[in-house]
């Protein structure tokens, strides 16, 4: 960022105290409550001779009204809420009157934005003469609109989140302005942050730094390859179990393929397209594609040999091919799945390609390279391989704890290390896909697009700002110790697992008072600040929905479905209540029913009376890795097998990966014991809440009860166990195919299995 003599603002009051001539330093924009500027600004498009005298950006920028009309409105709405004075718009204004120039107008006054050096025609210029004139602008309209949101920041105005709750400014009758002279422009080409429901561009994703080049990240092939051709080409898709298959795949070796493919991206993919893989792993099983890969080369998360070589000299042959016809494009494609590690052909790849890096297989908790995540350590070394190979790499991640967004997650540390490190390696582009979830993830939200915008800003003094203008001065010491605790929880645990696995490792008993002790002293300290404690109950829903999620988890351990389901309904229903109130979002909704939610009213359904709960399993049982498939064979289940050499581990009250064990692709084996009492009629049945695994095989006293595949997927679902299960001591052994993921650094029994007698109806 460049920065030429920077000045701060100085109000009325400010000036007074450092007993400064007020006269001599300063411009009237308001005062006693009445207008005394007006706003110069291009009433419609610019013509030619502006447009090119304001440096049109190399690709076009897409914008949220940011023509100089609508930026220039922005300035009045903002400086009424401050004063209760609107500034009038103008067309031109008399030398002697305070005026602030808007855009065209203020390169027209003079405003000079030629020699601002950004590749995205991003940069932007202020400059007050502490009299009469301010001049605004930047090199593109949304620049511009930048450019007013900055100069407001320097009015003292904040826009912390996405709407009015979240718009922070000063109340003075009286708005005086101080000499400046700031140049800036943006530290990364492309930023993005968006999510479901919060697509495009607005005020609040531009005033934060969101914006430059809109480069194509999405999975793409299909765009590029009619497939019809299938009928007269099918070599050029992809061999799956012996036979060409027709969709988005294709056979990436096939060089009349390639060519197709090129011309497909030149004719379809637009100014900086995307040329990623389909989404999931439909690689082409041919000899000439399976040799390309390099078999020393492993993706961790899965345990194949990685297919990044065989994509990456495809796509390094497109990109010439493209670059011959449209030298100045940018080719996007994913480095995910099973080509997320960094090609081995020892080249450098095309200088048109740009590797979009997307650890969504990696853990979410910790900075790249953190010592408590040894997946974040393996992302490093993927991020260097990767700059390495392409010269131009770029960031698509979460800004959430993927398939959980009920808690309170902060990424503050994360984003306040990996942005500014991301960029030391080369990173252009940061693309955060996000839930406007403002109770639950608001400050880095807030932090990651700043950052990104600024990846040399002083993170702490900006969250410090936060903090205090957020929560009021008084309340902002709480709520800062309040979110950093959190931020400090998530980062020093040691653990991967992912969703909802990892959660009660933070909210401990202990840590869920401390938050809420937190939170009633920064209430305590608003006082009758309104607009404070508006934003400190907000916050507090958050936390609400930590306690009863652990509540619910806690129901259920315990085998109290109907506990389980009363908490869990309250909590749905106020998050409901939340999402209409415009704070939280529907994926929290939908990925507490699904994965919370389905379990609950399962186990309470079937504990429900006149059925009764005889018995929780044990939460500690025995565990064997059949990396064979062959655990049938060696008796795995039988009731006399010897499994004293076998691993003890606790199954439901927390994750193997939390024990220290690795993430094993593999057939598991779990080995437990039931006590079941003598009964007259009635059925017994074994409920499991959840097993992650693609396949579960369940026996009891050596006899197979139930095989299962997909109603047994991270579903509840019962087996019955009347025939095989004898009063007194019974052997149950359970066979789980975890060999594909399903959620990060999971893998077996991950919530309780019950005993559950059901009457006679």
């Amino acid at each position: 960022m460049v920065v030429c003599a920077r000045l701060k603002v100085v109000t009325l009051a400010a000036l007074m105290v450092a007993g400064l001539p007020v006269h001599s330093q300063s411009m009237d924009i308001v005062k006693d409550g009445k207008a005394v500027a007006v706003i110069v600004a291009q009433q419609g498009r610019e013509d030619t001779a502006q447009a090119r005298s304001r440096r049109a950006p190399r690709r076009g920028s897409a914008g949220f009204e940011c023509n100089d009309p609508g930026a220039a409105r922005v300035l009045v709405d903002w400086i009424e809420k401050m004063s209760g004075a609107r500034l009038q718009i103008v067309g031109q204004a008399s030398a002697t009157k305070p005026a602030i120039y808007v855009g065209a107008a203020a390169v027209k006054a003079g405003l000079e934005l030629g020699d601002i050096d950004s590749p995205t025609s991003e940069g932007l210029r202020i400059i007050c003469d502490g009299k009469t004139k301010i001049l605004i602008g930047g090199q593109n309209e949304t620049s511009t609109m930048k450019a007013v949101c900055r100069f407001l920041e320097e009015l003292g105005c904040r826009f912390f989140m996405d709407n009015d709750l979240g718009q922070v400014y000063p109340r003075r009758k009286t708005v005086i302005v101080g000499r400046l002279n700031i140049t800036d422009k943006p530290g990364l080409m492309m930023r993005k942050i968006w999510g479901s429901q919060w697509g495009g561009h607005n005020l609040w994703k531009i005033w934060n730094g969101a914006g430059g080049l809109q480069m194509a990240t999405g999975h793409s092939w299909s765009r590029y390859v009619d497939k019809d051709l299938f009928e007269t080409h099918p070599e050029y898709f992809a061999l799956r179990d012996g036979e060409r298959r027709k969709g988005g795949w294709y056979c990436t070796s096939n060089p009349e393929l390639l060519r197709v493919f090129a011309r497909g991206v030149i004719a379809n993919g637009g100014p900086d397209p995307s040329v990623s893989p389909p989404d999931g792993t439909g690689y082409c099983q041919c000899e000439k594609c399976l040799a390309q890969d390099d078999p020393d080369s492993i993706e961790p998360s899965s345990g194949r040999a990685s297919v990044s070589n065989r994509y990456a000299d495809f796509l390094d042959e497109v990109a010439r091919l493209v670059a011959k016809e449209h030298p100045d494009r940018l080719l996007s494609f994913y480095c995910y799945a099973d080509y997320t590690q960094p090609p081995t052909l020892n080249r450098k790849l095309s200088p048109n390609l740009v590797a979009w890096i997307a650890p969504i297989r990696y853990c979410r908790y910790h900075r790249i390279g953190s010592p408590s995540s040894p997946s974040r350590i393996q992302l490093a070394q993927v991020i260097d391989g990767w700059a390495a190979a392409t010269g131009q790499i770029a960031y698509r991640t979460y800004n959430y704890n993927l398939a959980e967004c009920v808690v309170p997650f902060s990424k503050l540390s994360v984003w306040k290390h990996d942005i500014p490190y991301l960029k030391a390696k080369g990173c252009i582009g940061i693309n955060l896909e996000s839930l406007v979830n403002w109770e639950i993830y608001g400050p880095h939200l807030y932090q990651s697009i700043r950052l990104a915008y600024d990846p040399d800003a002083n993170s702490d003094a900006m969250m410090d700002d936060y903090f205090m203008k957020f929560y009021g001065s008084a309340a902002g010491p709480f709520m800062k110790r309040y979110w950093m605790g959190i931020d400090e929880a998530f980062a020093n645990m040691k653990c991967e697992s992912g969703s909802f696995f990892a959660l009660h490792l933070v909210y401990t008993p202990q840590f869920l008072r401390q938050l809420a002790h937190l939170v009633r002293q920064a209430a305590g300290a608003a006082g009758e600040g309104e607009i404070y404690s508006a934003r400190i109950a907000m916050t507090s829903e958050g936390l609400k929905n930590a306690e009863q999620y652990i509540h619910v988890r806690d129901a259920m351990n315990r085998g109290d479905f109907a506990a389980a389901k009363k908490v869990y309904d309250e909590l749905y229903a106020r998050n409901e209540a939340e999402l209409s109130k415009g704070y939280g979002n529907h994926y929290t909704l939908g990925y507490l029913k699904r994965f919370v939610g389905t379990h609950v009213l399962a186990g309470a359904e079937a504990a429900a009376q006149p059925n009764k709960v005889l018995q929780v399993l044990g939460d500690r049982m025995k565990l064997a890795y059949d990396p064979e498939g062959n655990g049938a064979e060696q008796g795995y289940h039988r009731s006399d097998f010897d499994d004293s050499k076998w691993r003890q581990v606790a199954t439901y009250s927390t994750t193997l990966n939390a024990q220290g064990l690795p993430d094993v692709k593999s057939v598991m084996w779990h080995r437990t014991s039931m006590d079941v009492p003598r009964r007259r009629g009635g059925r017994l049945v074994l409920f499991f809440t959840e097993v992650d695994g693609q396949a579960v095989t369940v026996y009891v006293n050596g006899l197979e009860v139930a095989s299962l595949e997909r109603e047994a997927r991270r579903k509840p679902f019962e087996v019955d166990v009347t025939d095989a299960a004898e009063p007194g001591k019974n052997t149950v052994a359970i066979r789980v195919d975890h060999r594909r993921i399903t959620e990060l650094f999971l893998g077996g029994i991950v919530r309780p299995i019950l005993l559950i007698h059901k009457a006679d109806r």
